[in-house]
């Protein structure tokens, strides 16, 4: 069997791995579970040809894919893939896959397309429905008060929603789960980067602060949040920039501006209702600036000032 798993939320990535861990046989795992980096495409191949040792199958992963980097030299390997033994699940891991490439045309030819993407940090309802089903699948019994608070308090995270219902199982012993527990035992420890675009387009410098604060104490890598930063100003950016060259239909203004989901229009035409054009050019200039600073060096002290300087620009 061969799988090729797509997606940003990785945690249900490795999820899916632990899945297939337990298709191995239990005496003989740790001789036929084998992990490489994409780099290493002949070895794993090589692995992959191979009969498991001792009885069961073997599964062998290989991680961090772009596929473009696998070339004509890669495709050249691949091609072994319908003579595999049907005793081994080789298995791709990839943030994104590009359908074009014809190594990946190959692949899908003969292997399983799975998604795992983290549901957008605004969709709150997508959320709770992912919170609700997770503690469903837990045998769990919650308050729909409790879902929309976990919802708020947990964000997007799907580690944490597994981490948190596991630790309230406990708690509640079978008890339904109030919101009066959940709010007791899960801290709402939810500041995420686009709390902190927003406060920045608001010219809220207390609130950047505490936000910031919050996701560098959580060890949040500071390029990352540049990074959410930069894509939140430019959706603002063409947002605004589309309306005022005068396009009125919400599904062309949604295609212009690159959005996946044409609802979220109409917050964001509220949010940048009263930002120019300017402010907000001027505001990716700093983070581009910032992103280079970063990139050479600069330590993370100076994210502060930066943002403090879209802030005075927005207010």
């Amino acid at each position: 069997m061969i799988s090729i798993l797509i997606g940003n939320d990785t945690y249900a990535i490795e999820r899916e791995v632990e899945k297939f861990k337990t298709q191995t046989h239990p005496l003989w795992r740790d001789f036929n579970i084998h992990r490489f980096d994409a780099s290493s495409l002949d070895i794993a191949i090589s692995a992959a040809a191979s009969v498991p040792f001792g009885v069961g199958s073997k599964l062998i992963v290989v991680e961090n894919c772009d596929f473009k980097q696998f070339g004509e030299t890669g495709l050249e390997l691949l091609q072994i893939l319908p003579h595999l033994p049907t005793t081994t699940h080789l298995v791709f891991t990839a943030a994104v896959i590009d359908k074009r490439l014809k190594v990946v045309k190959h692949l899908l030819l003969f292997g399983k397309l799975k998604e795992f993407t983290l549901i957008p940090p605004w969709r709150t309802d997508l959320i709770e429905s992912a919170i609700a089903a997770t503690a469903k699948q837990m045998n769990l019994s919650i308050a729909r008060d409790a879902v929309s608070y976990l919802a708020v308090a947990i964000g997007n995270d799907s580690a944490r929603r597994v981490s948190e219902l596991e630790k309230l199982a406990i708690y509640a012993a079978g008890d339904r789960i109030t919101k009066e527990s959940a709010s007791a035992l899960v801290p709402a420890t939810t500041a995420n980067s686009f709390q902190l675009a927003e406060a920045l387009l608001r010219g809220q410098a207390s609130v950047a602060i505490k936000v910031l604060d919050e996701l560098l104490s959580r060890a949040e890598f500071p390029l990352a949040i540049i990074a959410t930063l930069q894509t939140q100003f430019k959706t603002w950016l063409w947002v605004k920039a589309a309306l005022i060259s005068g396009k009125k239909s919400d599904s062309e203004i949604a295609s212009l501006c690159r959005l996946s989901n044409p609802k979220r229009l109409y917050f964001l035409k509220q949010e940048v209702q009263a930002v120019s054009t300017n402010c907000l050019s001027q505001a990716l200039s700093i983070l581009f600036d910032l992103e280079i600073a970063l990139k050479t060096g600069e330590k993370p002290d100076s994210i502060l000032s930066a943002l403090l300087r879209i802030t005075q620009l927005t207010k």
